[in-house]
């Protein structure tokens, strides 16, 4: 039943201390409500009685304080490099450092107007890509990711942020082996998570395979720098990756195996670790 009796400002100071980040607090209660979607809304209606069910709301917030639910999939979006992204259940959710990576990746663009063409490998939400063609409306966008929950995440954010891309539900390694159009950037944030390193906190929530999808964590690497030509157009090419903290070693290896190593500048993440490489020729 909805609970009509209580204000606004009171469903937010009634709750247990061990409930104490408003803003979270307040992010959740503009998910539920129809008519209070920001603090203005608040500070309008603050002394009105809410439009939601109150203990709907307090589950919500029981999910993220202790059940540690990302808040992501409690408010199904997340912001990230400008928009808001809807996020499906179980499809990886937009992080903030990631955010760095697209930042690295729309500098170059900046100064380097003759790119054409993205590719976003392993897309997910489509954030990356969409978040960049929001900034270059004139490039062709694609997006692949092999599970169709991920695929139908992106076609619903393509069609709601009104941004125009190509979506492919294809399997990553046999599509850069068959691929016949090539690009000119390539977005690449695959799972890289090793099996033994997994925590358990990661999949209660998100897909497994979003994380860890091979028994070797760097294969998605090898098999895009060892078949680069295959996804590239030519010589002028811009390939931006995430990369797990401690692969930084393994996947310079291959890089140098792959003639890739003196173009590639790699980067650090808000927590100072390695995570980030771009290759710029």
């Amino acid at each position: 039943m909805l609970n009509n009796k209580i204000t606004f400002f009171d469903a937010l100071t009634k709750l247990d201390k061990k409930f104490d980040n408003d803003n979270i607090n307040r992010t959740v209660m503009y998910y539920h409500s129809k008519k209070v979607k920001n603090l203005t809304n608040f500070i309008l209606y603050r002394s009105k009685l809410i439009d939601f069910d109150y203990s709907k709301y307090l589950k919500s917030l029981k999910d993220y304080y202790i059940n540690k639910k990302p808040l992501s999939y409690i408010v199904k979006n997340q912001y990230f490099n400008g928009l808001t992204f809807k996020v499906f259940n179980k499809v990886h959710f937009p992080r903030n450092e990631t955010e760095l990576l697209a930042e690295s990746v729309e500098k170059i663009l900046k100064k380097d107007r003759k790119f054409k063409s993205i590719i976003d490998v392993c897309c997910g939400t489509g954030n990356l890509g969409i978040s960049i063609k929001n900034h270059f409306p004139l490039m062709n966008l694609t997006l692949l990711d092999v599970d169709k929950n991920a695929i139908n995440n992106t076609k619903y954010n393509l069609k709601h942020l009104k941004i125009k891309g190509t979506v492919l539900n294809k399997n990553f390694f046999s599509y850069i082996k068959n691929n016949k159009i090539k690009y000119d950037v390539v977005l690449f944030n695959p799972p890289y998570v090793n099996e033994n390193e997994l925590d358990p906190n990661l999949i209660k929530y998100e897909d497994k395979k979003s994380f860890c999808n091979s028994k070797d964590p760097i294969i998605f690497y090898k098999t895009l720098f060892t078949n680069i030509n295959k996804l590239i157009k030519g010589k002028h090419y811009l390939i931006a990756a995430e990369f797990g903290s401690k692969q930084k070693d393994d996947i310079k290896l291959i890089l140098s195996e792959n003639n890739l190593l003196k173009n590639t500048k790699f980067y650090k993440d808000l927590n100072n670790l390695d995570r980030f490489l771009i290759i710029y020729h």
